[in-house]
């Protein structure tokens, strides 16, 4: 660069000289542009969808999350395992014990350390009650497994009647309900007989089945009656050791 300056009537000139070694810059102006990085819009090579994006056009993409942080409900389809609760599948989660409200015997009935024990020749009765537990899903089958023992030598039969009331469902002012029964296995009213085959076992099930709504938040009692005379009975004591309820 050469400059010229008047000092004095004296011309002064001033010359200077840059001289870069080894340096250069790049040049930036109007018309030059920098190259865009390959892959600068991906996360390990992956775009970014936001989190209001269909199924569709997020398939194989990254999803934010919205503006409240979450991502969107359907991110995941299923997730593993999520159809058991700790480790056990709902089939096998669907039968346990339940809390039982009135529970008693009456006529001959009595209770025992085995459990309660139904005469042979007078008429006895046991009952109980329970809430339809949340996770049953209304029409579906209730099903109620007795375990009971008979100690009789051969083959015979116990005359029965079963009864059940569906009561107050979400509060104690709803008393609409109806008197049911549970039926069994051979049996399209509620009383009948349940054969008792012969053999070294004395230890048996019989399985009855509420046919009523039943929807969860429900009472429902399920009662059984020894119809102890009763010609067709001809099964020695009976002792019911446990209920199962089965859903």
């Amino acid at each position: 660069m050469i400059r010229f300056f008047r000092n004095n009537a004296k011309l002064i000139v001033v010359a200077a000289v840059a001289i870069l070694l080894g340096l250069s810059a790049p040049a930036v102006g109007h018309g030059v542009h920098a190259k865009f990085a390959h892959n600068a819009d991906k996360v390990d090579g992956k775009h970014a969808v936001g989190a209001g994006a269909g199924v569709a056009k997020r398939r194989g993409k990254l999803v934010a999350t919205n503006k409240s942080g979450y991502l969107p409900n359907n991110i995941i389809k299923r997730a593993p395992d999520a159809a058991r609760l700790g480790g056990f599948t709902h089939a096998q989660m669907s039968s346990m014990p339940l809390l039982v409200q009135g529970a008693g015997v009456s006529g001959t009935a009595t209770v025992g350390s085995g459990g309660v024990n139904l005469s042979a020749g007078s008429t006895g009765e046991m009952r109980f009650g329970f809430i339809v537990p949340p996770d049953h899903t209304e029409g579906t089958e209730l099903h109620a497994d007795i375990v009971y023992r008979e100690h009789s030598s051969g083959a015979c039969s116990w005359h029965i009647s079963t009864s059940g009331l569906v009561g107050p469902n979400e509060h104690l002012g709803d008393m609409v309900s109806h008197n049911g029964a549970w039926a069994f296995p051979g049996h399209t009213g509620w009383q009948g007989t349940i054969p008792v085959p012969a053999g070294g076992s004395n230890t048996f099930k019989a399985t009855f089945t509420w046919p009523h709504t039943d929807a969860p938040g429900k009472y429902v009692q399920f009662a059984v009656q020894r119809n102890g005379g009763n010609a067709a009975d001809t099964c020695g004591a009976i002792q019911v050791m446990g209920v199962q309820i089965r859903y």
